[in-house]
């Protein structure tokens, strides 16, 4: 096996990882195959070259796209949010009953077990200690925790988690903690996106990147006063970018 570039990955034919050709990967990303045959050239897209052709792990690519999607143009955000024929609106994803206000400083395994609270609550997800369990393994691999004081647990595979609808929990640590976030700061908001699509998963975290993007966003939501007033905030949000967009 010839690997290219420090971020590839090595293939393991014994797992259950989907392992995409340059043509399928392409056309997942919708760029064209001359542009992912340089990215993969270059090191820039996780891959690894097998019997001189190029293949790409799905998981390995979704983990890719997360972190390039929270660093990515406001006008490339909003893009990935509206493919899809009906844009679910944000008061239907984020309700105050899955606003945490009392995320306290800790390890990661209290606060994750705390944001999977309202999951099992209202039904979403059957088993949450299952749930829990494959959110904590996505931990072990590499933080959720991008940067700028926020984090976006998820598990791997979303259809590992069976969402009954699109759910968003979001948890708010008004003093910060430390999540091992990528830039070495504490985290103050916690959104985990709930979904059993990958699709849906991608979209999910677009939208919520916007609008925990927006200028002093995360202020309002450290200072706000209740469930009630984050939700307004976001729905605010959402409006404003839906009209400059």
């Amino acid at each position: 096996m010839d690997n290219a570039g420090q971020h590839n990955p090595i293939v393991d034919t014994n797992t259950q990882e989907e392992v995409l050709t340059l043509s399928e990967i392409a056309s997942y990303l919708k760029v064209s195959d001359k542009t992912i045959l340089r990215m993969a050239q270059s090191g820039e897209i996780p891959s690894a070259k097998v019997s001189g052709q190029w293949r790409f792990l799905r998981s390995f690519i979704n983990d890719w796209l997360e972190t390039k999607m929270y660093l990515a143009s406001t006008e490339s955000l909003q893009r990935v949010v509206n493919t899809v024929e009906v844009v679910i609106p944000l008061s239907r994803l984020v309700s105050p009953e899955r606003v945490l206000m009392d995320i306290q400083p800790g390890p990661k395994e209290e606060i994750l077990r705390r944001l999977v609270r309202p999951l099992g609550e209202g039904g979403v997800v059957p088993d949450v200690d299952d749930y829990y369990e494959r959110l904590l393994q996505r931990e072990e691999m590499v933080s959720t925790a991008l940067g700028r004081g926020i984090a976006f647990p998820h598990v791997r595979h979303p259809d590992q988690a069976p969402a009954q609808s699109p759910t968003i929990v979001l948890g708010i640590c008004r003093p910060g903690t430390d999540f091992d976030s990528l830039d070495g700061n504490p985290t103050h908001v916690f959104a985990l996106c709930c979904s059993s699509s990958e699709a849906m998963h991608l979209r999910l975290l677009a939208k919520v990147t916007l609008l925990l993007r927006s200028d002093g966003m995360m202020d309002r939501l450290r200072n706000a006063n209740d469930a009630k007033e984050v939700t307004r905030h976001l729905i605010a949000a959402d409006w404003e970018l839906s009209i400059s967009l």
